[in-house]
């Protein structure tokens, strides 16, 4: 979804909900025309009934007088359930397309290069899909519809006002304007003060999150009054921007009712001035009320109007980030027909190939790896060794298909691995990180990582290849199904843990990253002997020197500035 517009989004959300979309439509229309209903019924009163009965022309029952009273209530009940019925719209619109927005944006995130994570914090991508996506939900619930509904009323009014008198038609058109350019003036500085306000809400989201992921850090240097006083900077930095906002939005109010009662002093002095000279503009007394009903109105639409730049503003800042994440540069497009077992029965001379394969980040220009070439045959089991911070890490996530070459190709039996389909790479790929990294929920869930395809058969036998099922079995109340908690295993049977995780779906290629670098001398021996098991029949890369004895690797190959060097 590269290049992607909120205009676009929306669009394709109401045709896809065209149903919702036009009975929104009928309650906004409803809503504009029905509020014009009461001038024109008081006018009306006034001149058919009210004013012929003060002259002695007509005489009111008692009846007539319950009847138009019902018929003038009858219109403010008709505005009251129009009104109802598009907030109810309203709300559940705009909840289904942010519902929609939410999901396109998480779906999004799994198509992003890794380059963006590393240019973002970690609180930047919360940020967008909670902040900024509730900014566009109040945009459109708040905002936007509420725009239309009273441009549609100000457009009914100035029509009606013309149709009563052009005079005083003329003179409500010469006040939109005047009204409009004290609204730019005002949305220009609300504007600008929310777009820092935005900026300065993330970097709070960043600072916030990254002291919570040093907290431990932090504890032991004693930073504390270093980060609380960051995050204090960034608030009062956040309060003034806020501050001017605040003024700006409390002194528009004022402004507007100022000028609301200088036009209808002026309209009044004028019809009555004309009633005197039999002027062009002479009214009657229905007309007349009508009238000023009217252009009293016409300031409370142009009013909430105003009173919702704020919330547009912010919704606009809102969509400008959305646009920019919902534009990233994503991971190249998967070959859904690709399966597990096509690829692994394939006959080719490599199970593993880097063909020329060049990488450099996208936030940086150096070279990980130069034209790097490498074969590895089925069932062979290679270790890379090289000093710290040359990639060897980067490598293994290039192999995975997270990364993509900046030139050149990694091939599994002859497939471009960045064209494996996700839903495929457990199968064919089995990644031991350097730490466990538990997920929510049970023991299981850590090694099938909510994959409901994956049996309790299917992970006794890894955790049992791992040497932990007769722990679980007997340790573990509830086994299995018990909620996973860190403190019952130690730092050694977590890494078992992790090759269970790998080995579940008994993939061809094992990769090893660095598993013994935090591992003591008796505990090392345990994942060896899980580690020698596992092996057997698998192909094998590993990067922990440390294990090149112990598990008799084929070949050790030493990497530097992104060149093999030996073998």
């Amino acid at each position: 979804m590269n290049d992607f517009k909120a205009s676009r989004f929306v669009a394709q959300f109401m045709k896809k909900h065209i149903g919702m979309s036009l009975v929104l439509a009928f309650a906004i229309l409803g809503t504009s025309i029905s509020s014009l209903l009461p001038s024109y019924t008081l006018k009306y009163l006034i001149d058919g009934f009210l004013e012929p009965a003060i002259n002695g022309s007509v005489t009111i029952t008692n009846g007539k007088i319950v009847g138009l009273s019902f018929l003038y209530f009858s219109t403010y009940l008709l505005v009251s359930l129009f009104t109802i019925l598009q907030n109810y719209m309203i709300d559940v619109f705009g909840q289904k397309l942010i519902h929609e927005l939410r999901y396109a944006m998480i779906e999004k995130s799994h198509r992003l290069t890794s380059s963006y994570f590393r240019r973002n914090g970690t609180g930047s991508m919360t940020s967008r899909v909670t902040d900024d996506v509730n900014s566009i939900e109040q945009l459109f619930a708040e905002g936007l519809v509420s725009l239309v509904v009273n441009l549609f009323k100000i457009i009914g009014i100035l029509i009606s006002v013309f149709i009563f008198s052009w005079v005083l038609g003329l003179i409500l058109f010469a006040i939109i304007p005047v009204i409009y350019f004290i609204t730019q003036a005002f949305r220009k500085n609300m504007l600008k003060n929310q777009l820092a306000n935005r900026k300065i809400l993330n970097e709070e989201s960043n600072n916030l999150s990254e002291t919570i992921d040093c907290n431990n850090t932090i504890k032991n240097l004693s930073k504390e009054g270093y980060r609380e006083e960051e995050f204090k900077g960034l608030l009062n930095k956040g309060f003034k921007v806020m501050d001017k906002t605040g003024w700006f939005d409390s002194l528009y109010g004022p402004v507007i009712e100022i000028l609301k009662a200088i036009t209808i002093s002026a309209v009044t002095l004028i019809v009555c001035y004309s009633q005197d000279t039999n002027s062009i503009i002479g009214l009657s007394i229905g007309t007349f009320a009508a009238a000023i009903n009217l252009i009293s109105n016409v300031f409370s639409p142009i009013q909430t109007i105003g009173q919702e730049i704020q919330t547009m503003q912010e919704g606009k800042s809102g969509i400008e980030r959305v646009e920019k994440f919902m534009s990233e540069k994503e991971i190249c497009l998967k070959e859904d027909s690709l399966k597990a077992n096509d690829i692994i029965n394939k006959k080719f001379p490599y199970l593993l190939e880097f063909k020329d394969l060049s990488f450099h980040y996208d936030d940086g220009q150096e070279l990980i790896y130069d034209d790097m070439n490498l074969q590895v045959k089925k069932l062979e089991k290679i270790c890379l060794i090289g000093r710290t911070g040359i990639g060897k890490t980067t490598l293994f996530r290039l192999i995975l298909g997270i990364l993509e070459p900046t030139k050149g190709q990694i091939l599994f039996n002859g497939y471009d691995v960045t064209k494996i389909p996700d839903t495929e790479k457990r199968k064919i790929f089995g990644y031991v990180e350097q730490g466990f990294k538990a997920v929510p929920g049970s023991v299981m869930d850590q090694i099938t990582l909510g994959d409901q395809s994956i049996s309790l058969k299917e992970v006794r036998k890894a955790m049992s290849d791992s040497f932990l099922d007769d722990y679980v079995m007997k340790t573990i109340p509830n086994n299995y199904q018990a909620p996973f908690r860190e403190e019952d295993f130690s730092q050694g049977q977590l890494q078992l843990l992790n090759l269970a995780r790998a080995t579940v779906l008994n993939p061809q290629l094992l990769l090893l990253d660095e598993i013994s670098a935090n591992l003591d001398s008796e505990t090392e021996k345990e994942v060896i002997k899980a580690l020698a098991k596992a092996s057997n029949d698998r192909t094998v890369v590993s990067i922990s020197h440390r294990l090149s004895d112990q598990l008799g690797f084929d070949k050790v190959i030493e990497v530097e500035k992104g060149k093999i060097i030996s073998k």
